[in-house]
Formats: structure tokens, sequence, C-alpha cells
């Protein structure tokens, strides 16, 4: 396994032949939550906040600029990670899948510890980028905060990956076969099968 290190932003940017700009330094101040009221207004804010953090790193790096590449650079995640798949949880599964219309939803089920999922994961970002705008991948982790709804949905391997179609299961299949999920999309977002669905 490779040892991940942080690199500067000057660092970064020289080697993308440019120069950094200045970054000023806020501290930042843990919030005290002292009932369940203010961790239900405090939550939506964060996932708002890293949301929009990582929106600025994808159009960043997308468009190669200084800020994008220091930050994808000394981030601890990796590069596919930056523009990889959207990530749904209990909350925000059924209104994204009923929001996507006639696109062809594929939703990977992972788990943080699934060695398979992590080894799939940067052909599945690729896959999705393939299959745009017909279809689009996104994964679901079936950590303990998503668990009744995993559970609901009877998911018991990891991967596993149901395609959704107006907000419907249109399809699944299990296990870390990107070709077999391919096909399986392809199915489902043209001839006779997307126009009966």
């Amino acid at each position: 396994m490779l040892a991940s290190r942080k690199v500067s932003a000057n660092a970064a940017c020289a080697a993308v032949g440019q120069q950094a700009a200045p970054v000023s330094r806020v501290p930042i101040r843990p919030a005290v939550v002292t009932s369940v009221q203010q961790a239900h207004t405090l939550v939506p804010k964060l996932r708002t906040a890293q949301a929009s953090v990582q929106r600025v790193r994808s159009a960043a790096v997308a468009d190669g600029s200084s800020a994008g590449a220091a930050a994808a650079v000394s981030s601890p995640s990796s590069s596919s990670d930056a523009a990889g798949l959207l990530e749904l949880d209990k909350d925000s599964f059924q209104p994204y899948l009923d929001a996507a219309g006639d696109k062809v939803v594929a939703v990977d089920f992972f788990t943080d510890w699934c060695g398979p999922c992590k080894l799939i994961y940067p052909e599945l970002v690729k896959l999705s980028s393939e299959l745009a705008p017909d279809a689009t991948i996104v994964k679901f982790n079936c950590n303990q905060n998503n668990k009744e709804l995993a559970k609901a949905l009877g998911i018991k391997v990891a991967p596993t990956f149901f395609l959704y179609r107006r907000g419907v299961k249109v399809a699944d299949m299990t296990g870390a076969k990107v070709d077999k999920l391919r096909e399986l999309i392809i199915k489902h977002t043209t001839g006779d099968n997307a126009q009966q669905n």
C-alpha cells in the first residue's frame, strides 16, 4: 500500500507550472451541540458544506486550476474521489431516484470494509462517465447510519447493484463484475426495455 503524503500548494502548482495563490487560514471552532434540535439543524449544514467543498475540488481539478491541483494533491483521498461517484444516504436516496426521470440510475451498495468494492470503484467512475447522459452510477454506503434502508431493500452482499428507472427498480445484480454491470445498464438504456419501462 502506498503511503499518502501531503504536498504544499506551492509544490503542487510548481508541478503544473503555475504559481500558488495565497491561502488565508481561519481557525475553525468546534460547534457545541446542546440539544437534539441543534444537531438536526447542524448536520444538514455540515453535509452542504462538505458537498460544496467536493464540487469546488472537482471543478478546479477538471479545469486544471492551481487551487484544485493543490487540493487534489494534498487531499488524503484518491484522485478518483475528487471526480468520483455521488454518494446517497437514507434521506437523499428516493428523492434522487425520483428526480432522475428516464435516466437509468445504478446504485452501488457498498461497505467501507469490502475489498472488492474498493477494487472496482475506479472502474465504476469510468463506466459512469462513459454511459452519461443516459445512465449514471451512484453509491450508497450500507453503514450504521443507512443500515435500516439497506436492510429494507434486502441488501445482504457487497457489492450489490440495483438499477432504477423513474424511481422504480428494474434490475439487480451482486458481485464485482463491471462488464456484467455495463451490459445490464446498456440493456436498460437502449432498445425495447427502455421504452417498455
